[in-house]
């Protein structure tokens, strides 16, 4: 099938998940992916058609047809994240605040392909064959960080504007369906990524003998893990240090250098100590504790 036959195909099958029955919607999104499948490369030219509907959707008359267009948008997102990102977080974000669970559900799981387009683009250790990044390259990592930052930041927002809606609840898990709990469902799966916290850490202006004191304990840190034959990284510990929740957590890191050996107990407690003051906490606004006790 050529790329112009299948953009008319693919019109009409965006046509049907918007107007027709569920038993319709259900055989349109199967072929939507079946299309994806065996026509990718036609599929790729053809698909930002579905940027002509998404104006049309609060046109569609059930909330049905809303969700079954929203579910079905899955394979656009894949090919269409990179190019027209901006385009799709903004219908992402528009969707995610509707009424109706269902939607909101169905946007979720697609906005999944909009996080992993960003990611991929974002990736520092994504490089070319010659282990350096071509200017075009640059360019496209630079904005891929700004869109990232943007996107967390617009969905903080939103959280903010919702706040109300569950109370004290301390897990997401815990709350009730509420537009605040997608909108954190969403928050969640964008900054609990090593991607984001990468991100945040290379564009976040720090002291210079705060950035000194870090390297060293980072050389420092993966000199231990050696020591102890640990199955951990230096990865692991920035990432648990970035996303932790409760005291516990640095108990988590110490067991990280567990190796039997008591007489390394001391070194690794001094360290992980160090490196929970210096390391940069999502709770903080990706600042560290030793930064936030300069500041005051």
């Amino acid at each position: 099938m050529n790329p112009k036959e299948l953009e008319t195909k693919l019109r009409d099958l965006l046509s049907t998940l918007m107007t027709d029955n569920a038993v319709a919607c259900k055989a349109a999104k199967k072929e939507i992916e079946r299309l994806w499948h065996h026509e990718t490369e036609a599929f790729k030219i053809s698909a930002k058609v579905a940027l002509e509907f998404l104006p049309k959707f609060d046109d569609i008359k059930t909330t049905k047809n809303k969700e079954a267009f929203v579910s079905g948008l899955k394979m656009f997102y894949l090919v269409l994240g990179d190019d027209y990102f901006d385009i799709l977080k903004g219908f992402t974000l528009k969707v995610v605040q509707l009424e109706d669970g269902h939607i909101r559900r169905a946007m979720e799981h697609v906005a999944d392909w909009l996080y992993i387009s960003l990611s991929s683009r974002t990736d520092p250790y994504i490089r070319s064959a010659n282990n350096k990044m071509s200017e075009k390259q640059t360019s496209e990592h630079i904005m891929a960080r700004k869109q990232y930052l943007d996107y967390v930041n617009e969905v903080e927002i939103l959280l903010n504007k919702y706040d109300h809606e569950d109370g004290n609840v301390e897990y997401i898990e815990d709350m009730k369906p509420s537009i605040h709990k997608s909108l954190q469902q969403l928050w969640a799966r964008l900054t609990e990524s090593s991607v984001y916290r990468e991100t945040l850490e290379a564009t976040t202006p720090i002291p210079l003998g705060i950035f000194e004191r870090r390297k060293e304990i980072e050389h420092e840190l993966i000199r231990m893990l050696r020591v102890t034959h640990s199955d951990f990284d230096l990865g692991d510990i920035k990432d648990a240090i970035f996303n932790e929740s409760e005291s516990g957590d640095m108990q988590d890191i110490i067991r990280m250098f567990d190796d039997g050996n008591i007489n390394n107990l001391s070194n690794v407690l001094e360290l992980v100590t160090d490196a929970w003051n210096y390391f940069p906490h999502k709770s903080l606004g990706g600042k560290c504790p030793r930064e936030m006790m300069s500041n005051y």
